[in-house]
């Protein structure tokens, strides 16, 4: 009736649970070097003085943060580095709303691939987003490799104060 899962006989076992295990914990170290990113992201903020509440989404922390751009010595790595972010929290975004599904796909009675698939629960619109483990490894890459460009952006130097004036 709609959720029956056809049997294969005389199929090659796969070992679902040892699938699903590695899909969690892929997708744990990529929401692990997520948050990193995250908090180098609201380093920025909190040292250029932006308002942000803590609650306050990243896309809007990063808007913010390319409105501040005339504070960095390098405008358009960080425009660059922001659109990066923006579309790997895409992903992050329908990894985190999503069970996780294991896809195997099979010919004849041998499994030859398998995928992640995540279908974002908040956003029943959306394609499910299916990902293999190189994909999902890269991701995990790539939020590592943002993280460490976005922290180690460089800011303009304040200009000095002018000096106050003596009055007698």
């Amino acid at each position: 009736m709609g959720g029956e899962v056809p049997v294969i006989k005389e199929a090659e076992a796969v070992d679902l649970r040892a699938l699903r295990e590695r899909g969690q914990l892929l997708r744990g170290e990529f929401l692990d070097a997520f948050a990193k990113l995250e908090a180098a992201v609201m380093d920025y903020i909190v040292r250029l003085e932006l308002k942000a509440a803590p609650g306050t989404p990243l896309t809007q922390k990063l808007t913010r943060l390319s409105g501040a751009k005339d504070h960095f010595v390098h405008p358009k790595k960080l425009e660059e580095r922001i659109k990066a972010i923006t579309l790997l929290n895409d992903k992050r975004t329908d990894l985190v709303h999503a069970v996780l599904t294991v896809i195997v796909r099979y010919d004849g009675s041998k499994a030859i691939e398998n995928w992640f698939g995540f279908q974002n629960a908040c956003h029943t619109d959306k394609k499910l987003r299916i990902l293999t483990v190189e994909e999902m490894k890269d991701m995990v890459r790539e939020a590592k490799q943002l993280s460490s460009q976005f922290s180690h952006q460089q800011l303009k130097e304040a200009a000095p104060a002018a000096p106050a004036s003596a009055s007698a």
